[in-house]
């Protein structure tokens, strides 16, 4: 029995036995539903290029979505929780977002299982809640999609106060089966092992918090990648022919700091990847965002920027003995000097009205600066002579309930 089909098994035990105990009460009453959603419209000022999914036309078909949330108490200790989400973006599913067992013992731990959000990002458990959050686009350098996120396993978390402060540790373990985008395929892709620490503490209006994951054991095939590989293999080049195989590992770690107050707000959030897995560059990145509060209305600015690489093998290929060779050599070189590159520097203009208590408009103008001749997040790139700079122009209604 797998880690995973165990933590469903000792799930669903659990359920029965508190439902079976609790039968007697009223279970209309042990439900609440909730939800969110939002409507997002944008234009990229470029028709050389693609950005998140927006080009030289209006869309409204990338970030729209709604999601319905339910949630279970069996009693002051024990609940479930379900997320349905519709998402409009075409490389993103439908479906169920997370569905997990949620056990309080005290107010000091919290215990959950099943199918969770990856909390490694502060905006990681609402990023899909856009009302939560000032921007209509979390910075892309940042919340870019290179880590997972969602898991299926399970996390603790301790909860602390002293004097004015609060801290929290929480520690989790999974693994993902899921896939990601290459070059417009989707490619299976599945991890065995996902570990990660956050450390934070709150003290009146500042935050402060720390987090890394881990991930090990990939599994997928990527068959230009996989075929190389064997290639390098059997004629003897083992330390190539390794980096185009996933048995190694990706590392992440993370940090921001946000201070908050009716009238204004200030924060700052920072990553770094590190990898020797060729499929997920070693990037570094960081946003600092601030803005005012003239209720009901917001405004804000954001800098944003990120530098990529890949921790590439020296090609050890020698050129010179055969013609064979050379070629193996010149192919190893030109696949990995043009494996993406995400060096981007953006600065975002946003305004927000919260025209209801749970209904805002927002209004975002974001300017963005490649790098000449890289990827810099932007795709479908018609002509390489596009210096990669636009603006990307955003329009949206977001709500909840």
């Amino acid at each position: 029995m797998t880690f995973i089909n165990k933590q469903y098994f000792i799930a669903v035990a659990i359920l029965l036995a508190s439902f079976s105990a609790n039968a007697e009460n009223n279970f209309a009453d042990r439900f609440t539903f909730s939800g969110f959603g939002q409507v997002v419209a944008g234009y990229l000022d470029e028709s050389d290029a693609d950005y998140q999914g927006y080009s030289n036309s209006v869309y409204l078909g990338e970030q729209s979505l709604f999601a319905v949330q339910a949630d279970f108490t069996f009693n002051s200790s024990l609940s479930v929780s379900g997320q349905l989400l519709a998402h409009s973006a075409s490389d993103r599913d439908s479906g169920v977002e997370w569905l997990y067992l949620n056990y309080e013992p005290s107010a000091n731990w919290r215990f959950k299982l099943g199918k969770l959000r990856t909390p490694f990002f502060r905006y990681s458990d609402v990023i899909d809640v856009g009302f939560a959050y000032p921007w209509i686009s979390a910075p892309q350098q940042v919340y870019s999609g290179f880590l997972f996120s969602n898991y299926e396993g399970a996390s603790a978390t301790y909860l602390r106060s002293y004097k004015d402060y609060n801290f929290e540790i929480e520690a989790y373990y999974g693994v993902y089966s899921g896939s990601f985008s290459r070059a417009g395929e989707d490619t299976p892709f599945d991890v065995d092992e996902i570990k990660g620490l956050i450390f934070s503490v709150n003290h009146g209006n500042l935050n402060m918090r720390i987090s890394t994951i881990e991930s090990s054991d990939f599994d997928a095939e990527i068959p230009d990648f996989d075929g190389f590989a064997d290639i390098l293999e059997i004629s003897g080049f083992i330390d190539n022919a390794n980096a185009f195989r996933f048995d190694g590992k990706a590392t992440a770690y993370q940090a921001n700091i946000n201070y908050d107050t009716l009238d204004y707000f200030a924060a700052a959030e920072a990553i770094k990847i590190t990898s020797d897995v060729l499929a997920v560059p070693e990037l570094t990145a960081y946003y600092a965002t601030a803005g005012y509060n003239f209720h009901p209305f917001q405004v804000h600015i954001t800098y944003s920027t990120s530098k990529s690489s890949y921790n590439v093998p020296e090609n050890q290929i020698p050129v010179g003995i055969a013609p064979q060779i050379d070629q193996l050599s010149y192919a190893y070189d030109l696949i990995t000097s043009s494996l993406p590159l995400y060096n981007l520097d953006s600065v975002t203009f946003g305004a927000r009205w919260d025209v209801r208590h749970n209904i805002a408009l927002k209004a975002e103008l974001t300017l963005l600066y490649g790098e000449d001749g890289e990827g810099s997040f932007y795709s479908n790139i018609t002509d390489e002579g596009f210096d990669r700079k636009s603006r990307l122009y955003q329009l949206g209604v977001e709500w909840y309930f």
